[in-house]
């Protein structure tokens, strides 16, 4: 190249910036060849450290840019006499192009988009998005539950016409439901259980009990009911414990109890 009429220190700025970009690229293509062999993808916190450190650099290079912007916007580059631009066309070309490549001008649009949003002017602009976003939602909310929740078809099958629309059952889903109900009202229907007969004391033990307040009937008594004879107090409906009757002492000797 041609001589840039540089002097020490502006020549050793630019050496320095070239030192950074060349950094820069290097740690971005280390973090690619990283995301791209490994797999699973690295640990969160791997992933994390590579991001600081491209940030690092980038902020670096993004300082010292912006501290020599003077010169690098009066800096002009020509290819010298014998540089061999045959053989290095595309690095000469690549260094003469005024225009960025449409992948890099891509990308730079993105970013200077992204930095206008961060503004004030660029927050506000979103927040106008969201509340209109928010407005619209309610309200398209609001007549999908009044008119179109209970609607069997959706819109587009209404718009194409209901007629052509397959839904696999044998009757029209508009019909109404009052079979459906019947038939899950007879399905419901709850069969009583069988009515168990309850079984009381046998008459002569009741009798026996009215006259001497005795559950327990003399055994030359004879029942009506020849089997299954319910005695003492089987059959009454009072637990046996609240029914235990005092017992009589027994007969001292030389007394007879009458």
């Amino acid at each position: 190249m041609a001589t840039l009429n540089l002097e020490d220190d502006e020549l050793k700025t630019l050496e320095q910036t070239l030192s950074k970009v060349a950094q820069l690229s290097s740690s971005v293509q280390s973090f690619r060849q990283d995301l791209l062999k490994s797999n699973p993808l690295p640990p969160p916190k791997s992933i994390q450290a590579s991001a600081k450190i491209l940030q690092k650099n980038l902020r670096s290079l993004l300082e010292s840019t912006n501290e020599n912007a003077d010169l690098f916007s009066r800096m002009a580059i020509h290819p010298s006499t014998n540089y061999p631009g045959r053989l290095q066309e595309n690095v000469l070309l690549q260094l003469l192009r005024k225009k960025f490549e449409p992948e890099v001008e891509e990308l730079v649009s993105q970013g200077l988009e992204t930095s206008r949003l961060a503004t004030p002017a660029g927050l506000e602009d979103l927040e106008n998005i969201w509340r209109e976003l928010r407005a619209w939602l309610t309200e398209r909310v609001g007549y999908f539950a009044t008119n179109e929740n209970n609607d069997v078809y959706t819109a587009e099958e209404r718009a194409s016409g209901i007629e052509n629309v397959r839904t696999g059952l044998k009757r029209d889903v508009d019909e109404g439901d009052d079979d459906d109900d019947e038939e899950e009202e007879e399905e419901e229907e709850v069969v009583p259980p069988p009515v168990v007969k309850v079984r009381g004391p046998e008459p002569e033990t009741l009798l026996w009990f009215s006259a001497r307040g005795d559950f327990e009937v003399a055994r030359n008594v004879e029942y009506e009911r020849k089997t299954d004879v319910y005695r003492g107090l089987q059959g009454v409906n009072i637990p046996p414990s609240e029914q235990q009757l005092p017992q009589q002492p027994p007969p001292q000797e030389g007394f007879v109890l009458s």
